[in-house]
């Protein structure tokens, strides 16, 4: 982790150790060892931070510095705002996919880029799922948003591929329905 900032690599050792935990099956000792082993880091964190600034980076979705965060990777594509990802069992729903709150948190996150991209305020608005078949754990995805467009920019559309098949589509507009086609 040489050359990432400190706040990350512990961000990211702890996604891995929440992994391990969702993952883990011991014994009852070892699973208490572990469990007086991890409130004791936590105490320490909770030290080190106490009087700190918050950082940047710590967004619920896509945070660096957020271990909860999804695993987002922000980018673009020309035109498009894109994020990509490989989803874990921390973000299991149905056995061997990803969890249908964890994609549709992965969209809400790229149409709010797409539309602060086109300099749009984020006003309210509502984002419709189409799952169109499994996006499988352990796999790469990309989310993509493509700019807003319709009148006055008030909607745009989205997708999640994965293996080169869209798996999922969203649409976005404004929250009372009235979709621009």
């Amino acid at each position: 982790m040489s050359g990432v900032e400190p706040s990350a690599s512990v961000a990211e050792a702890v996604r891995a150790l929440v992994l391990h935990v969702v993952t883990h099956v011991a014994d009852p000792e070892t699973t208490s060892a572990l469990a007086v082993e991890a409130e004791a880091l936590a105490d320490r964190l909770e030290v080190a931070a106490a009087g700190l600034e918050v950082i940047e980076g710590g967004h619920p979705v896509a945070g660096v510095h957020n271990p909860i965060a999804g695993p987002l990777v922000d980018g673009s594509d020309g035109p498009m705002v894109v994020a990509d990802a490989t989803f874990t069992l921390t973000h299991e729903g149905p056995p061997g996919c990803v969890h249908g709150g964890a994609i549709a948190a992965g969209f809400e996150h790229v149409v709010a880029r797409a539309e602060a991209r086109a300099g749009r305020a984020r006003a309210p608005r509502t984002v419709r799922v189409r799952y169109r078949r499994p996006t499988l754990l352990g796999l790469p995805v990309r989310f993509e948003a493509d700019p807003p467009s319709g009148p006055d920019g008030a909607s745009l559309t989205a997708r999640l591929v994965q293996n080169g098949v869209v798996t999922c589509e969203a649409e976005a507009g404004p929250p009372d329905g009235d979709w621009q086609q």
